[in-house]
C-alpha cells in the first residue's frame, strides 16, 4: 500500500509497504515535491527488500520554498519538528547522500527523534572531490546548462572511463528537463557546502551505522571510517566493489536491516 502527503512543517512524503516506520531521506533531487511516474517507481524498487522485510518507508524530501541562507541545523529542525510531531516516537532514519548528510545533521541536533540512524554514501562533511563539483553543477542546472558530468570523478577514477562518461553525461544534460525554479535546489545545496559535523559527532547517543562504498570516490574511505569511528555508537560497512551507488545491494539492504534489529 501507498499514500502520499505533507508531514507537519511542510516536508512532502510518499510511502511503500506496511509495518515498523522506517524514514527514508533521499540524495540529491532538483525539486522539492514527491516523485511521480518512473521515478517514484525506481525509488519504490530501490526500497523493495525493507517492505518485504515489513518496514513502511517513508520517502520524506526537503521542505519546499527553502530560504537561501538556510544552514543544515536549520533543515534539520524541520526534520525534526516533521517527525516528532507525526510519529509521536523515536524512528529509525535512512539517509543516502545529501539525505545521509541531513541525517547525520538531525542525529547531532536532534537525537530524541532517531531511534536507529544509517548515514549511507556520505561522511562528516563533503569530500575534496563532491564539495567544489556538487555546487558548481547546481549553478550549471540553475542556468539551463548541462551540469551532472561535473561529478564524473567520483564515480570512476580512470582516465578512459572518465573520458567517455563526462560527455555522455554532458550530451544527456543537453536534453534533460532543467529546474523550472532551481531556488531549493540551491538553497539546499549552498547549505550542504557549510555542513560540517566532525568535531561534535563524539557526543552522538544514537546507534548509527555508516555505509559505504571503496569505489565512492567523492569522499575518501578515511572520512567514512572517521564518522563512525568518532561516534561512541558508530558502525563501519564499507563495500569494496560498491561506488555511491550501494542503495541498491542487496548486502545493503542485508546489513541495514540486520543493524535495525
Amino acid at each position: 500500500m501507498s499514500d502520499e502527503g505533507v508531514l507537519p512543517g511542510g516536508l512532502p512524503y510518499f510511502t511503500v509497504g506496511e509495518g515498523r516506520p522506517l524514514v527514508y531521506l533521499p540524495g540529491f533531487n532538483p525539486k522539492h515535491e514527491n516523485p511521480a511516474g518512473f521515478a517514484r517507481r525506481i525509488s519504490a524498487r530501490t526500497v523493495r527488500p525493507f517492505v518485504r522485510a515489513g518496514r513502511k518507508v517513508y520517502f520524506v524530501n526537503r521542505k519546499p520554498g527553502m530560504p537561501m541562507g538556510s544552514t543544515m541545523s536549520d533543515i534539520a529542525a524541520d526534520h525534526a519538528k516533521a517527525l516528532h510531531e507525526y510519529f509521536r516516537e523515536p524512528v529509525d532514519v535512512l539517509g543516502h547522500s545529501t539525505g545521509g548528510s541531513i541525517a547525520l545533521q538531525l542525529i547531532v541536533d536532534h537525537p530524541e527523534v532517531v531511534r536507529r540512524g544509517v548515514v549511507a554514501s556520505t561522511a562528516y562533511t563533503l569530500g575534496p572531490v563532491i564539495k567544489p563539483a556538487q555546487l558548481e553543477m547546481g549553478r550549471r542546472l540553475a542556468e539551463g546548462r548541462p551540469g551532472y558530468h561535473l561529478l564524473v570523478p567520483g564515480m570512476v577514477r580512470h582516465r578512459v572511463p572518465q573520458v567517455v562518461l563526462t560527455g555522455l553525461l554532458w550530451a544527456l544534460g543537453l536534453v534533460m528537463p532543467k529546474p523550472k525554479d532551481p531556488s531549493d535546489m540551491m538553497a539546499m545545496l549552498t547549505a550542504e557546502d557549510g555542513f560540517d559535523v566532525r568535531d561534535r559527532l563524539p557526543g552522538v547517543t544514537t546507534p548509527t551505522l555508516v555505509v559505504c562504498g571503496a569505489r565512492d570516490h567523492f569522499w575518501t574511505p578515511e572520512m567514512f571510517a572517521e564518522t563512525a569511528a568518532r561516534m561512541p555508537g558508530g558502525t563501519l560497512v564499507m563495500y569494496p566493489n560498491a561506488g555511491h551507488g550501494l542503495v541498491v545491494k542487496k548486502e545493503f539492504h542485508r546489513d541495514v536491516l540486520e543493524f535495525l534489529r
